[in-house]
């Protein structure tokens, strides 16, 4: 696989890689034909989420290989992976082009930073070959949907510390509160 972003894109990548660390310790990259899924789950598998990256999202968007095999999803360490996104400004100021490139022979993610004056970053990480990571779930038994612009949920989350492991939502038919618990607190 190998996928080239550009400007805005590489931040919101970067924002995505940052929310996953919240949910677990491992990055799954699942490139497929319907675009790049991000992916991650907590220890006990009571959490998961995942980003879907359409082609669209990309300037460049390859799922084949140089040698023509075929992909393959991998698993990194977020402590990895998560130092490379982790100042979100600067990258937005200074980087012009990410490109992503999973090589299998030599089990590598290759991440190249395009920054400006003609530097590149390159990082070569080390992934392990995963089987494609989903939610298993019955979806009747689920009746409950939560929908909301990304904005408007950014905004109820940011009163919150970092540092908060946990996050009570309760939803009432006219009312949606977030809730969190400090122990000794009232």
């Amino acid at each position: 696989m190998n996928c080239v972003l550009e400007g805005n894109a590489v931040k919101a990548f970067g924002k995505a890689i940052h929310s996953l660390s919240r949910i677990g310790d491992e990055l799954c990259l699942d490139p497929m034909s319907k675009g790049l899924a991000l992916r991650s789950v907590n220890s006990a598998h009571s959490a998961y989420a995942c980003f879907l990256f359409s082609p669209m999202f990309f300037q460049k968007y390859n799922l084949g290989s140089e040698q023509g095999s075929e992909t393959v999803q991998c698993k990194l360490l977020m402590k990895s992976i998560l130092p490379l996104f982790r100042c979100l400004a600067s990258i937005e100021r200074s980087v012009e082009r990410c490109q992503i490139q999973i090589n299998t022979p030599n089990d590598r993610v290759k991440i190249q930073f395009f920054c400006r004056h003609g530097i590149t970053k390159t990082h070569d990480l080390c992934f392990e070959e995963c089987e494609a990571l989903q939610a298993v779930f019955v979806s009747h038994l689920c009746p409950n949907v939560l929908k909301a612009p990304a904005r408007v949920l950014g905004e109820m989350v940011m009163h919150f510390p970092v540092s908060q492991e946990e996050i009570t939502l309760s939803i009432t038919p006219l009312r949606v509160s977030l809730r969190n618990y400090f122990e000794g607190g009232n």
